[in-house]
């Protein structure tokens, strides 16, 4: 049989690997050190950017009350509210009454509380319920810090307006929303305040009004 030529013999008779072996060895013991770093490097900085990534996480939720706690008295709102830990860049809004879109409080007025969906001004409410002051803001194209509100709406309850407060207030349970909001590392979601928001590449011109208050 015929000798290895990458192995010597060894004074005392044993072989040992030639030169080029051992060179072979230390090659292949250096890429595999490498790659392990390479792996570790990159665990690392993915375990970072899913730490900023919680740590910027916005969750925006909608609701409603009836009760302020800061007058103790029957005011209705409609609010939304940044659960989340990060703040929510908030792209868009729309809300619904029974499926039927509506651009402002106004327009929400006159989908549950008025006849045939006449919508009452703001000067006819007022002129009729100079006590009952209204409130309202938009719902997009803002910031939303994490933990803070934003008041859609609020109305309160007052003698002349009762009946009307009334018709609002039970209504109030059919509102519907969407809406679409990003993070500051750009990471934009969808949802429609019951399911668990979806992930999506850009937040997209809405299909409905944006609420503008």
């Amino acid at each position: 049989m015929g000798e290895d030529k990458n192995i010597e013999p060894a004074p005392e008779g044993r072989r040992v690997p030639s030169k080029d072996t051992l060179n072979l060895v230390i090659a292949i013991c250096a890429v595999l050190i490498s790659a392990a770093s390479f792996v570790a490097a990159y665990m690392q900085s993915d375990a970072a950017y899913r730490q900023v990534k919680a740590e910027t996480w916005p969750f925006l939720q909608l609701g409603s009350g009836n009760y302020s706690l800061e007058t103790r008295e029957s005011a209705l709102s409609l609010k939304l509210h940044n659960a989340g830990v990060g703040p929510a860049n908030i792209k868009s809004l729309v809300l619904s009454y029974e499926g039927k879109p509506f651009a402002n409080f106004w327009g929400y007025a006159a989908l549950c509380c008025t006849e045939k969906g006449a919508v009452p001004t703001m000067q006819e409410y007022y002129r009729e319920n100079k006590d009952g002051l209204v409130i309202t803001s938009s719902g997009s194209g803002f910031i939303l810090p994490a933990g803070e509100e934003r008041l859609l709406f609020n109305v309160p309850k007052t003698v002349k307006n009762e009946a009307f407060w009334q018709k609002l207030d039970r209504g109030r349970w059919k509102i519907t929303g969407k809406s679409c909001y990003c993070s500051l590392l750009g990471e934009c979601m969808e949802t429609d305040f019951i399911n668990e928001p979806v992930a999506v590449k850009v937040c997209t011109p809405p299909t409905g009004p944006n609420y503008d208050g």
